[in-house]
């Protein structure tokens, strides 16, 4: 396959990596100081069975790529803006897009048929804080997109250079939750590249299932500066997250869709990760924008439409914005 990581961080050079290794003809979007050391001397990745380093097409503008059969979207959804227009010499008809994004997509409600999916006038519904104008889902046809959850643990350890923790676990399925032969493909490339792959016929749930982790200890690592196992062995700030994950999985369902574990069983996972830096914490340290609207926003502003209260979570989204602004480049 030829195959575009637009992104080639953590997650994203993982996946590249992992996809040369396997024999695809990979290109990477990246920048500044990890594009050159791509460059210069490909990517690494550090996992605890093994390392694998691979050479690899490399640029900072998508269009000198040309067509491809997939491109996966690694970065993060506030930098969605000016890059989804950029994608659209690299796709053909049969080309899948496959946003590897945190938190609720902007193509959530694309052929969804939930109780929130419609707006009043009878059109495909948005999420204001994500798409309000519509802009991204102009810029991008959805029929290439497939829905994807990645479960994880990576970080960019110095230029070109990832540790990860060995687990390359995928979710896929359509966002219409029919099967089709294109997801029974993708998940065939993505298994023979080292991945454990999952073909879902309710993404949704999927994305609910992860969002319910991320939503309470990434914005609680990134608000304390404290790892996962260090939250986990704080009762306190696991009672917060007890509570926030109480209001998520109320949302869950007021959006039609089924919560896969409680909230014990959430937690539970939690603690199995170790002492990792959650990709939130990972951005405040590097004095990164944050994921505020993917991870909060959307879920408080679901949660509202849906008469759900969500003081909690409503209360976080109010701090991990303010951390967000504070963190913002300065005129």
């Amino acid at each position: 396959m030829k195959v575009v990581i637009v992104g080639a961080g953590a997650i994203g050079g993982a996946l590249a990596v992992k996809l040369a290794c396997a024999g695809h003809e990979v290109g990477v979007v990246a920048r500044g100081a990890q594009l050159d050391a791509i460059r210069r001397d490909g990517l690494t990745l550090l996992d605890p069975r093994q390392r694998l380093a691979a050479r690899v097409d490399a640029s900072d503008a998508p269009e000198t790529f040309g067509v491809q059969d997939l491109v996966v979207l690694g970065v993060k959804a506030h930098q969605l803006g000016p890059l989804l227009p950029r994608l659209r010499g690299l796709l053909q008809p049969h080309s899948v897009v496959l946003p590897m994004l945190n938190g609720i997509p902007w193509w959530y409600f694309h052929g969804d048929d939930g109780p929130l999916a419609r707006a009043p006038d009878g059109s495909v519904a948005r999420i204001a804080c994500l798409d309000g104008d519509g802009a991204l889902a102009a810029a991008l046809d959805a029929r290439h997109i497939v829905g994807c959850v990645v479960h994880a643990a990576a970080e960019v350890v110095a230029p070109g250079v990832i540790r990860a923790n060995g687990q390359y676990r995928y979710i896929v399925g359509e966002p219409t939750q029919r099967a089709s032969a294109r997801v029974d493909a993708l998940a065939a490339t993505l298994r023979e590249a080292g991945g454990e792959v999952e073909v879902s016929a309710r993404i949704r749930d999927a994305i609910w299932m992860k969002l319910i982790g991320n939503a309470s200890f990434n914005v609680i690592a990134a608000l304390t500066r404290t790892r996962m196992d260090q939250i986990c062995a704080n009762p306190e700030l696991l009672e917060l997250v007890r509570g926030v994950m109480h209001e998520l999985i109320a949302v869950t369902r007021a959006c039609g869709c089924t919560p896969l574990v409680d909230v014990e069983q959430r937690i539970a996972i939690a603690r199995g990760v170790g002492a990792i830096k959650p990709s939130t914490l990972q951005d405040v340290e590097r004095g990164r924008r944050l994921e505020v609207q993917a991870l909060l926003g959307a879920p408080v502003e679901l949660g509202r439409r849906a008469g759900v209260d969500m003081p909690l979570s409503s209360a976080l989204l109010a701090l991990l914005a303010e951390l967000d602004r504070r963190l913002a480049p300065q005129p």
